[in-house]
């Protein structure tokens, strides 16, 4: 067919970018899919970020199910949790991709719909397709189309593995991944799905060690207490005489028996307290209290021991504190945390100073540097808090572990080859401290002494009082 002379011209002086099917549509095609790759797999590392701080198996499993729709394009995808004590495997997703037009999916929410999953489970023995790669060594198999079904699709699947040696998925295994798409799974889809399937039996084992970890805590800190008791109850009796007199150098080494078991009672103690602060069972009930009262408890309790080693243990409490809304025991424990931890790492003949007052962001030194955090905070108003400073002049706290002294069963190199702990006191301060609706800050300069800032919030009346009072 000729085409008529003008249209002629204008097709031969299209160029050839315009044209269909030619080399520059080809490499923009190519260019754009690369450019679409590339926002997904930043969208995958986003997502998976926030995915392995979830603390449940089972929702991580299925969250992983939407990655594998929304961010490497499968079609739909079932995943498998693996149950050695059952020997069988479960399944705890099936999603596929919501196929209606656009505009009817709800924004900020993903095109991805969920589908009945099986109620069976399917035993881990041979017989069953999925059951035999579970068991088997191969990482993936691909599955074509049941060309009996023509409803079928292809299909890929993966294991989910513990983490084995080096880092790399090759322990117990987890779970199963299976994915389908319309088309064969490309190289980049299988890549993706093999990173995501390791990042999630990554998880997975850290939260099975967690829990596990947690169990024994308990356990053992339970068993502990029955044989404590006795030991401190048939050592009171001899320390008492009542099964006979006894000499000086008995007396000094039941003496020491008796500290050694307190400080074990309170080891179990803080293993309880933190079992239950993880697990969110720790119940801290509120009500208007005396600071000034706790804090001169807690001075009583240590003085003792500040005075065997010549330290000096001294508090300056403003006058007319306000009573706040709080809980005088679990207070008591933070401050006798704090201030035992420095009572026992600074050196004979040193000093530790507990001093509270009210104070606001704009006239605290301290909270000038967590100002903002402050005013963010509901507990907080953005004029009065309570502080209650924690100062020794001890060895202090090296500059790259501040941010790490909270941490559970962390210890300071300055300090763990001369004092003994468990490392768990300032992490249930810590978190006692946030139950309180409160915060806890530290300063410290190594060589000079360390400082914590115990900061809780004052009802407005009480800080209007303490304020008309000064």
């Amino acid at each position: 067919m000729t085409l008529p002379r003008c249209r002629m011209r204008d097709h031969l002086a299209r160029p050839e970018a315009d044209r269909p099917d030619s080399p520059v549509d080809d490499l923009r095609t190519r260019l754009e899919q690369a450019q679409a790759d590339e926002r997904r797999a930043e969208a995958l590392l986003d997502s998976v970020a926030s995915l392995m701080v979830m603390s449940d198996a089972t929702a991580m499993m299925r969250r992983a199910a939407e990655d594998a729709i929304c961010h490497i394009g499968f079609s739909a995808v079932q995943v498998y949790a693996a149950d050695h004590d059952l020997g069988v495997l479960t399944e705890v997703a099936r999603l596929r991709r919501d196929i209606r037009p656009s505009e009817m999916h709800l924004p900020g929410l993903d095109p991805v719909v969920e589908q009945p999953g099986e109620l069976d489970p399917i035993p881990l023995r041979p017989g069953d397709i999925l059951a035999e790669f579970a068991l088997g060594n191969h990482s993936h198999r691909l599955l074509p189309p049941d060309p009996d079904d023509s409803s079928a699709t292809n299909r890929l699947m993966v294991q989910m593995r513990a983490p084995g040696r080096g880092g790399r998925g090759g322990g117990a295994l987890l779970g199963v991944i299976i994915a389908h798409s319309d088309g064969p799974a490309t190289a980049r889809q299988i890549s993706l799905l093999h990173s995501l399937a390791t990042m999630i039996g990554a998880a997975t084992e850290a939260i099975r060690i967690d829990r596990f970890r947690e169990q024994i805590l308990s356990s053992v800190s339970h068993e502990l207490r029955t044989p404590l008791a006795a030991i401190r109850a048939y050592n009171e009796l001899l320390l008492d005489e009542d099964a006979g007199p006894i000499n000086d150098e008995q007396r000094l080494f039941l003496q020491r028996i008796e500290t050694t078991s307190i400080q074990l009672d309170r080891m179990v103690e803080d293993m309880l307290d933190l079992s239950k602060l993880r697990a969110g069972e720790m119940v801290v009930p509120r009500e208007l209290m005396d600071v000034t009262a706790v804090i001169e408890h807690i001075i009583d309790t240590l003085s003792p021991e500040a005075r065997r080693r010549s330290i000096s243990l001294a508090d300056e409490i403003a006058s007319e504190l306000p009573q706040i809304s709080s809980n005088s025991d679990r207070l008591a424990q933070v401050l006798f945390n704090l201030v035992g931890n420095a009572v026992k790492y600074v050196a004979d003949g040193g000093s530790v100073l507990v001093r509270a007052a009210i104070c606001t962001p704009s006239t605290c030194r301290q909270l000038a540097r967590i100002r903002e955090r402050l005013q963010q905070s509901r507990s907080f108003s953005a004029a009065d808090c309570l502080v209650i400073e924690v100062i020794d002049d001890g060895p202090g706290i090296a500059a790259d572990e501040l941010g790490r002294v909270f941490d559970e069963f962390f210890r300071g190199r300055l300090t763990e080859r001369t004092t003994k702990g468990s490392g768990l006191g300032l992490t249930i301060a810590a978190r006692l401290t946030r139950l309180l609706g409160g915060t806890l800050e530290v300063d410290s300069t190594p060589g000079e002494g360390t400082t914590f800032y115990l900061i809780l919030p004052v009802e407005p009346t009480g800080c209007a009082q303490a304020n008309e009072a000064t």
